[in-house]
């Protein structure tokens, strides 16, 4: 935070960094590709305002990803039933079947959990 109690804006040399991470995975490599030193990145994943950047830009960058999910679930259920329609085997059929219903038993179980905390959250407020 800053001295009037406002969090502190991230550098550009720390925003390359962020975006560094992002891409490498790694803190050496990012450290690297960022321009910094090692010791420097070490240092600012220790204060709270660059965390707090980098878990924001990690959601942002899950949003797209998940954007980008939703996109293709329809060519992938589309792609299923094809391969449910036209394996060739009764196994290749079943194990088709098989992701189909896994799959959505992982939805329904997360929406129930979804709603289920959106309801603890309300009652806490």
């Amino acid at each position: 935070m800053s001295e009037n109690g406002t969090p502190k804006k991230p550098t550009p040399r720390q925003r390359r960094a962020i975006a560094a991470l992002l891409a490498t995975g790694d803190k050496n490599d990012a450290a690297e590709q960022a321009g910094v030193s090692r010791r420097t990145l070490y240092r600012w994943m220790h204060q709270d305002e660059f965390r707090a950047e980098l878990v924001q830009a990690e959601t942002a960058a899950l949003d797209e990803l998940s954007r980008q999910l939703v996109r293709l679930a329809a060519l992938a259920v589309e792609t299923l039933e094809r391969a449910m329609a036209n394996a060739e085997t009764d196994g290749q059929r079943i194990r088709a079947a098989d992701i189909v219903l896994s799959r959505l038993l992982q939805l329904r179980e997360l929406v129930s959990i979804e709603t289920r905390l959106a309801a603890l959250e309300r009652t806490m407020k």
